[in-house]
């Protein structure tokens, strides 16, 4: 587990780029790449401020890792995959702990059934009319962005409270 001050530290910075993240998913279908490099960054400070070096060398690889493994993906997918939701996955995946990867699997799974119900729902009430939100405007794409920040954040909200318990004592 990551030392708590930095833990707390990457959650607030987190918390911005996350919200940052699903706003421009929402909004243009695009997650530019200077809020991945802020995730990247936000990982980069933390995890050598409260990671064991051997641990922060490792999770910094399963990033990388996962960014050839995601492009591959994308480049099979013809493109049907968004390269930005790819990034942002790879910038993410250092900040998981191995033992924790089902549960964060498990939240994912239920944040996005339960986003795409809820966008479904919405482009039906809409029915067709300009919103201004690529999101809601278009029918073939998914907007991961909102997904994948909420995952993130509830892991690292689960993980603080793990930290803060009388298992940390």
């Amino acid at each position: 587990m990551m030392d708590t001050q930095a833990l707390m530290a990457a959650t607030a910075a987190m918390g911005v780029l996350m919200a940052l993240a699903a706003w421009f998913d929402l909004k243009a279908l695009r997650i530019p790449n200077w809020c991945v490099l802020g995730v990247v960054g936000v990982f980069v400070v933390t995890g050598l401020w409260g990671l064991p070096w051997e641990l922060f060398l490792w999770r910094f690889l399963y990033g990388v890792i996962v960014l050839f493994v995601g492009f591959g993906l994308y480049s099979i997918s013809g493109g049907h995959i968004g390269g930005g939701d790819i990034k942002l996955i790879a910038a993410l995946t250092p900040f998981i702990a191995g033992k924790d990867l089902l549960f964060v699997l498990l939240v994912f799974a239920l944040l996005s059934f339960a986003g795409l119900m809820i966008h479904r729902l919405a482009r039906a009430l809409l029915r067709g009319r300009k919103t201004g939100w690529a999101a809601m405007d278009q029918k073939r794409f998914f907007p991961a962005g909102l997904l994948l920040g909420g995952t993130i954040m509830i892991y690292l909200g689960w993980q603080l409270a793990g930290a803060a318990g009388p298992a940390a004592a």
